[in-house]
C-alpha cells in the first residue's frame, strides 16, 4: 500500500507526569517501550491498521525469566 520511499515526518509531544506513568503501565502490558506503544495507539486511532491490535497479555516472558532464575 505504501512505498518504502515515502516521505516521513517526525513528531513530538509533551506529557504530564501522570500521563507518562499511565503510558508506561499500558506499554508494559504489551511488552513494549512507551514510545512504541504511543506510536501503535496513534496508528490505530488514525485508521492505519486494517486488523485489530492483539490485546493479549504476554505472561510467558515473566514465567520464562522465573524458570531461568531457579
Amino acid at each position: 500500500m505504501y512505498g518504502k520511499k515515502e516521505k516521513r515526518t517526525q513528531i513530538s509531544f509533551r506529557l504530564t507526569e501522570r500521563a507518562y506513568e499511565r503510558l508506561k503501565q499500558c506499554a508494559e502490558l504489551f511488552n513494549m517501550e512507551p514510545s512504541q506503544y504511543a506510536k501503535a495507539v496513534l496508528y490505530k486511532d488514525l485508521g492505519m491498521f486494517q486488523e485489530p491490535v492483539d490485546q493479549r497479555r504476554r505472561r510467558w516472558v515473566k514465567k520464562r525469566n522465573e524458570k531461568e532464575e531457579q
